[in-house]
């Protein structure tokens, strides 16, 4: 399957549009849930042997007990990765020390100087960070820092780069796109075995071994739950400069958790027993 869910917003989650100047184009982009390729593909294989089989039609009843009734099934599904969309957490207002006062001409001025600041003592002056801001509305993205790559090169568990990011200067917006990132694909390779021995016509017992993944592929999510936020740790990043791993914390970024921890879907290899009694 190929597919592409594009658009402004995939739900009120989604939505960052009232940062920018209420701009619904600004936030026109792949959403959350775009599966770009998946491919499933299932098979399933009788062993023919025993009563009205290929081979073993006149074979005792316990050869056929034993070799006939026999399933091996399996299943192959993968999907390229989902989106990733790098938030930034930062105040909407700013603070910026300002000199106040008058400027009077001293004797060095007469030579060429540089005129000296007389007056009160420099005073904290708030600067509006982004317009239609407020404390409900400190997310928003970064600006993305040109020639970086924004994904780790054989970093293990780190995926997203912060050194590509980078803090909007006051009164700006991040031009970072929405969901710009991807995930890790996945991929899941799962085995059945079963036998049934009959017991009378309407009734058998089933025996059933699964294996699921196989392969114990890792099969990670997205990180940060597709959304992964900036947040200076340290407190002392300034606008245009981008983040490091410790600013942006040691765990931005990384792949810390799988798809699920539930058999068969998306966990590592696990195997499963089964005996039924069908009637």
């Amino acid at each position: 399957m190929w597919s592409h869910s594009i658009g402004n917003t995939n739900g009120s989650k989604d939505a960052r549009t009232s940062e920018n100047n209420y701009s619904f184009s600004a936030d026109y982009g792949d959403n959350i849930s775009d599966v770009r390729q998946s491919i499933n593909v299932s098979a399933l294989y009788e062993l023919p042997y025993g009563t009205g089989q290929s081979h073993g039609a006149n074979a005792n009843a316990l050869a056929k007990g034993i070799l006939g009734g026999w399933q091996i099934g399996s299943l192959f599904n993968a999907r390229t990765g989902l989106p990733v969309d790098v938030e930034i957490v930062r105040p909407d207002i700013v603070y910026r020390n300002t000199i106040t006062g008058k400027i009077s001409a001293g004797p060095q001025d007469q030579n060429g100087g540089t005129p000296s600041v007389t007056g009160l003592p420099p005073v904290t002056v708030p600067i509006i960070n982004v317009p239609g801001g407020g404390a409900s509305r400190n997310v928003r993205r970064p600006d993305l820092v040109p020639g970086v790559n924004p994904y780790y090169v054989n970093h293990g568990a780190l995926f997203v780069n912060p050194a590509a990011f980078a803090v909007p200067q006051p009164g700006t917006f991040g031009n970072l796109a929405r969901d710009a990132l991807r995930g890790p694909g996945i991929s899941q390779f799962d085995l059945t075995l079963s036998k049934k021995f009959p017991i009378r016509e309407a009734m058998n017992i089933e025996f059933r071994a699964e294996c699921y993944n196989v392969l114990n592929s890792a099969i990670f999510a997205a990180p940060g739950g597709g959304t992964p936020r900036l947040n200076d740790a340290t407190g002392i990043l300034q606008p245009g400069l981008p983040y490091t791993q410790s600013a942006a914390g040691g765990t931005f970024g990384a792949l810390t958790q799988t798809v699920s921890n539930q058999v068969g879907a998306g966990t590592n290899r696990q195997f499963q027993l089964a005996l039924r009694l069908n009637f």
